[in-house]
């Protein structure tokens, strides 16, 4: 399925590219390494480092002023949650949307950092869910499956890398570093992300 969403990505981003604008709207795909963290009601759950993947569209917020953009997001990964001990093994799959008001501070014509806050909104499926003991082997019988609706408050930092000089089709590279902060209980830690915005 990774695969699959990669490509699919991919595509959608070299569909799109004609339709960017001058006055700064852009799409792509990102790629992120995303450290988290997990909650569970019948116990403590552990944490993991996963690769998160997306899409990405940016419009500006005021076409009147360069400095202030919306960056909208589509993310997706799947992937196990170990258990520490005596707690909760958990299988998660993930789907989450975010909305990031970003303030850009120019620097030069190619590089422009910028930092925001937003929230996300995530719906995650958790299977395969079990009790492990002080070894960190499964026990018992399986725990019910648990769907869930997540928010999160997000805090964000990065730059835009400008490849070429004609305004209406150059590349922008954006790394970027974000803190996500479960507002219930949910998923939560530190994201690495590259974009490519086109």
């Amino acid at each position: 399925m990774p695969r699959l969403l990669t490509v699919a990505c991919i595509v959608y981003c070299f569909i799109h590219a004609s339709f960017a604008s001058a006055k700064g709207e852009r799409f792509g795909v990102t790629g992120a390494y995303y450290d988290f963290t997990s909650t569970a009601e019948e116990g403590e759950s552990g944490e993991n480092q996963s690769i998160r993947w997306g899409l990405v569209h940016t419009r500006p917020i005021d076409d009147n002023s360069a400095r202030w953009r919306w960056w909208f997001g589509l993310n997706y990964f799947a992937d196990s949650i170990p258990a520490p001990q005596n707690g909760v093994y958990q299988e998660v799959t993930n789907y989450e949307f975010r909305v990031l008001p970003q303030y850009a501070i120019p620097v030069a014509s190619w590089l422009t950092p910028y930092v925001g806050a937003g929230i996300s909104l995530a719906y995650s499926e958790y299977s395969e869910r079990w009790h492990v003991d002080a070894d960190e082997f499964k026990y018992g019988t399986q725990l019910p499956d648990n769907n869930a609706f997540e928010a999160s408050l997000l805090l964000n930092a990065g730059m835009v890398i400008k490849m070429g000089s004609n305004p209406d089709a150059h590349l922008q590279i954006a790394p970027q570093a974000t803190l996500i902060v479960p507002v219930n209980d949910g998923l939560g830690g530190v994201e690495f992300s590259l974009s490519f915005l086109f």
